[in-house]
Parts: structure tokens; C-alpha cells; sequence
């Protein structure tokens, strides 16, 4: 028998927007240093920081009980790959 889902609260869906924002900020970071020379040397640092952001929301999503698009699936496997890379 199916368990029945309760509804996510607002906490909870704030804090889907909190770490999507989290999320933007550091995409930013990563692609501000692609583009920038002085900021190149950071970049290790801050694709770990993407890798961090992405999963924290990946984590919300799942906390209110909604699907992980593939897509950011795939983003965290090629950030956990490259991190594993080095």
C-alpha cells in the first residue's frame, strides 16, 4: 500500500529557494573565474563550492519530497568527477 505524502511546509520550500540561490551565486563564481586570469587559480576551490551548492540543493529538493531533474544529476556527476580528477 502507498504511504500517503505530506505536503511541504513553507520552511521547507524556503529553503528550496535559499539553496537555489546558493546554487546561482556559486555558478557565477565558477564562470566570472573561466573568464578572468587573476581568478583561475581559485578555480579548484570554487568548483568545489559549485559541487557543494549543487548538492545542498539537490538535498532540499529531495527534502520536500520532489524528483532531482536529471539534469542537476548529471551536473553534480561531472563536478564529483573533476574534483575526483585532480
Amino acid at each position: 500500500m502507498l504511504e500517503r505524502r505530506q505536503c511541504p511546509g513553507p520552511g521547507e520550500h524556503e529553503q528550496v529557494a535559499l539553496r537555489l540561490r546558493e546554487l546561482r551565486s556559486a555558478r557565477a563564481h565558477v564562470a566570472t573565474a573561466r573568464h578572468d586570469a587573476t581568478l583561475r587559480w581559485k578555480s579548484d576551490v570554487l568548483r568545489a563550492e559549485l559541487l557543494s551548492a549543487l548538492e545542498g540543493y539537490a538535498a532540499a529538493i529531495v527534502q520536500i519530497g520532489a524528483p532531482v531533474p536529471s539534469r542537476l544529476r548529471l551536473e553534480i556527476d561531472l563536478y564529483r568527477g573533476l574534483q575526483n580528477r585532480g
